[in-house]
């Protein structure tokens, strides 16, 4: 897909056809994904307006684990909630970025890209297909040879400023994610490794080619300027405002009778069994036998 758009722009004399393929291809796959991403900024937002309920059905059935999945699983249908939805984008985005690294990769090990994209020296550098697969896909900023990297300082410091970038970037759309979630005590783990991700990202786009940070960068810019759409300018509607007052009653209905069936079940006695009822039926039964000494 991408050497079809580097093709069409090289056809039209577009300087750096490769890098701005890339970028294209990014935003046609944003732009096909952005059901998806509108579907998950609106799932976000039903979850925490219904954070009271959740934590009401928690408080009342503490200590059984079980009843409290089973409650709210079956208040996020009743409210039409997917709390999977938010894997949906980037599932979607997966297969997209798989290819583009084999693509880049290739091409780069067949010595076909060579191409730079302003300040960087190559979409395929810095880091050759050979050292990745031997695990060494850093081994162009070490060692240092008298005090200069092995690819030298002017094109080390190019290299450099992308994955750099691309931290920053994750970092702030991490951000704005996690302010749409929901804010769940059970989500502290998730949320802590969230803040770690940036970092790891900016340690891998070491060892790809600058093609495949490129991508990554350009998605997380337009992933920003989506949820700044979709959260802040009305983009995402709540699912929840929407739902009638007859939903809210058989809400509140099925939630009653679950609580009457529970206390039921509290005041009903247990069954007797055989043994408890014959011994009560001799207890209540009149003696009709003689007593000694009478006639």
């Amino acid at each position: 897909m991408e050497t079809v758009l580097k093709d069409g722009l090289t056809t039209l004399h577009v300087p750096y056809s490769y890098g701005f393929a890339i970028i294209l291809l990014t935003v046609l796959v944003k732009a096909a994904t952005f059901p998806l991403s509108k579907k998950q900024v609106e799932s976000a937002m039903a979850m925490r307006s219904l954070q009271p309920q959740i934590k009401a059905i928690q408080q009342r059935y503490a200590g059984d684990q079980e009843r409290i999945q089973l409650e709210t699983a079956r208040l996020y249908k009743l409210a039409g909630i997917n709390p999977l939805a938010g894997c949906l984008p980037t599932l979607a985005t997966i297969p997209v970025w798989i290819g583009l690294y084999r693509a880049l990769s290739n091409v780069a090990n067949e010595g076909l890209l060579t191409e730079g994209f302003f300040w960087i020296p190559s979409l395929a550098g810095p880091t050759t297909i050979a050292d990745r697969q031997s695990g060494t896909g850093i081994s162009w900023l070490f060692p240092f040879v008298d005090g200069h990297p092995p690819l030298g300082w002017p094109d080390t410091a190019a290299y450099l400023v992308l994955p750099v970038l691309l931290v920053v970037s994750q970092y702030i759309s991490v951000q704005i994610m996690q302010a749409s979630q929901p804010n769940d005590p059970n989500m502290k783990t998730s949320q802590a490794l969230t803040k770690v991700l940036p970092l790891m990202i900016g340690y891998f786009a070491l060892s790809v080619p600058s093609g495949l940070s490129l991508y990554w960068f350009t998605n997380n810019i337009l992933s920003t300027l989506q949820q700044v759409f979709l959260q802040k300018m009305g983009g995402a509607k709540n699912p929840i405002g929407k739902l009638s007052d007859e939903i809210f009653k058989e809400e509140q209905t099925l939630s009653s009778k679950t609580i009457s069936d529970d206390i039921l079940k509290e005041q009903t006695p247990p069954p007797k069994t055989v043994l408890e009822t014959k011994t009560q039926t001799e207890e209540k039964s009149p003696s009709t036998g003689l007593r000694p000494g009478e006639r």
